[in-house]
């Protein structure tokens, strides 16, 4: 009996020490939203500040110069040139596929659509391009490219950024890959082809600045360093820096502007 009375008291204890735990808990929970919120607040009032000026473009040798200007042909059997119509002066988002994939590019093509929805907000749409080249020409050919597009439902839109579905020769594909900087040092992974498809190239040719992410790092990061790497003016680069929903309350500070 005595320990009977033991077990409760202790059992009780314990149930007492973890509803406290959960009220604190709670507590914690309710002041980080709240943090983030005010911290929110806070970048929002920051952004509306600053200038909406564009930056000088840059008149020197850009990095696009290495870029070759290859002829591509989009989905609508259209020829273009790489740079000469799709990226110069452009703020563009680049990224390697093939139609008949079964690994990263359904995901990759579905992040790319929320994008192209929601930095359409952000960006003027003659000045941002999405361009996804297909690196097998064999088979994506502009009637497969233009099947793909609308089984993903994506279509030509004059309130959002052109996105381009192309391809090309394949000798001349891959200079533009490795140009790119999308290779791996080991041959024999560099030959497999799905090793290319889930990083996203984004810059901004006018101002000289370019970069690289993978797609599945956290989308509101991601989204927001787009934005900082392309933006042509002060308010474009951080216009998301305030849109974060994603990242852990308990960790506020790791949102606000630099």
């Amino acid at each position: 009996m005595k320990k009977f009375g033991v077990m409760t008291l202790l059992l009780a204890g314990s149930a007492a020490v973890f509803l406290i735990a959960l009220q604190s808990r709670e507590v914690l929970r309710h002041e980080s939203a709240e943090n983030v919120q005010q911290l929110q607040s806070r970048n929002e009032a920051r952004v509306a500040e600053l200038s909406i000026d564009e930056f000088v473009a840059e008149d020197g040798s850009r990095s696009s110069a290495r870029f070759p200007n290859v002829q591509l042909v989009d989905q609508s059997g259209r020829k273009v040139r790489f740079y000469d119509d799709l990226v110069r002066n452009r703020c563009v988002c680049i990224n390697f596929f093939y139609t008949q994939c079964n690994g990263n590019c359904p995901g990759t093509t579905s992040t790319i659509k929320k994008l192209r929805r929601e930095l359409a907000a952000q960006f003027d749409n003659d000045a941002l391009v999405f361009i996804s080249i297909s690196l097998d020409p064999e088979n994506d050919q502009p009637e497969a490219l233009e099947r793909y597009r609308k089984a993903y439902g994506i279509i030509d839109n004059s309130d959002l950024p052109a996105w381009y579905f192309a391809t090309g020769d394949k000798e001349e594909l891959e200079q533009l890959r490795r140009s790119l900087g999308l290779f791996e040092l080991d041959a024999t992974r560099d030959a497999d082809k799905t090793e290319h498809a889930a990083t996203l190239t984004f810059g901004n040719d006018r101002v000289n600045r370019w970069s690289a992410l993978p797609v599945g790092m956290n989308y509101d990061q991601l989204k927001t360093a787009m934005c900082r790497m392309m933006g042509n003016s002060a308010r474009q680069r951080y216009s998301s820096v305030s849109q974060f929903r994603s990242l852990p309350a308990t960790s506020p500070r790791s949102l606000e502007m630099d």
